[in-house]
């Protein structure tokens, strides 16, 4: 049996770096499950987490995963990791030189 997992996008409105790219950021993932037959319920909104500095902000259940600055093109290889049937265990940050962002 495989293990159930949801991804939290901090999209809450007028909130921080959250607010005003979260929204998009939300349907983006929304539109990645879709394009790869995931349930669109493996995406939930969550509220704000408080962490407007690192935002916009994704958090994936149960892995206890957290990723920051979250980019569109960021999308694909998350929901890879976390949701896609074959999906490869998950190992925790990269960061990614120069670019503040960890992914």
């Amino acid at each position: 049996m495989s293990k159930v997992c949801h991804i939290f996008v901090c999209a809450t409105p007028g909130e921080g770096r959250c607010g005003a790219r979260g929204g998009e950021l939300l349907e983006a993932f929304k539109e990645e499950v879709d394009r790869r037959g995931i349930p669109s319920s493996a995406v939930i909104r969550n509220a704000c987490t408080r962490r407007h500095e690192e935002g916009p902000v994704v958090f994936v259940y149960p892995d206890d995963i957290w990723y920051t600055r979250v980019q569109l093109e960021d999308v694909p290889e998350i929901v890879g990791r976390h949701l896609a049937p074959e999906r490869p265990q998950a190992t925790g940050y990269r960061l990614q030189q120069g670019s503040g962002r960890s992914l």
